[in-house]
C-alpha cells in the first residue's frame, strides 16, 4: 500500500505495480472502503465470501 514506509523503497513500488493488473499500489482509503462497505447494511446479504482487494494481482 502506498504508505510513508513504501514512499522509502521506490524500487519495490515499481516492482510491486509490475505484479498488479492495474499497474498501481493501493491507497489505504481504498481498502478501508472496502471494509467499510463489508461492515455495512448494504453488504447485508453477503456471506461465506472473500473478497480480494489485490488490484488483480491473481489475474
Amino acid at each position: 500500500m502506498a504508505t510513508a514506509a513504501a514512499d522509502k523503497l521506490p524500487e519495490a513500488a515499481e516492482a510491486i505495480m509490475d505484479l498488479h493488473a492495474i499497474r498501481r499500489i493501493a491507497t489505504l482509503e481504498e481498502v478501508a472502503a472496502t471494509v467499510c462497505f463489508l461492515e455495512s447494511s448494504d453488504a447485508g446479504y453477503i456471506s461465506g465470501n472473500v473478497v480480494d482487494v489485490s488490484g488483480g494481482f491473481q489475474i
